[in-house]
């Protein structure tokens, strides 16, 4: 079977409360496989956070994936370079939707000449920008609703 026709666009307002809930979704889905319940539940929650959530969205660049069964994915860049976000809908997980998410945001980057990319990657977006070259610097640990995190502080030249 082929899989359905990919197309991006750039997320505006009225796509927060669908990609609130593509982001919770997928957390709920795949966290649990290396992150404790109270992990989970703690990054989950940043979904229902209203105003920072959106402010998550819409003060990037965010690329929306879409195909014939909804929204597959997003991913943001900030005009900094920082790369926001990469999250791809728990059903289509592995089926090169990240991967096309991020040449959009090496595309973006090189349109307006930024010369370095940097996130912070979870344990589960850590083997994407692997995948693009992006290189580990440190690590930090935060703290969400009482519960931490080891995130990964990953940057790349261009």
């Amino acid at each position: 079977m082929t899989p359905p026709q990919i197309t991006f666009r750039i997320a505006d307002g009225s796509d927060v409360p669908a990609l609130a809930q593509l982001f919770k979704e997928t957390v709920l889905a795949i966290a649990p496989q290396k992150y404790s319940p109270e992990q989970t539940e703690a990054w989950a929650a940043f979904a229902a956070a209203g105003d920072p959530f959106h402010r998550f969205i819409v003060e990037a660049t965010t690329y929306v994936a879409e195909d014939d069964t909804g929204i597959a994915g997003f991913a943001g860049i900030a005009p900094d370079g920082h790369v926001t976000a990469t999250y791809v809908r728990r059903d289509r997980i592995r089926q090169g939707i990240g991967s096309q998410l991020m040449h959009h945001i090496f595309e973006y980057a090189k349109k307006h000449h930024i010369q370095r990319l940097y996130s912070e990657a979870s344990e589960f977006s850590l083997g994407l920008f692997k995948k693009f070259g992006f290189q580990q610097y440190d690590t930090e640990v935060v703290e969400r609703h009482g519960v931490t995190f080891t995130r990964y502080l990953m940057e790349y030249y261009l």
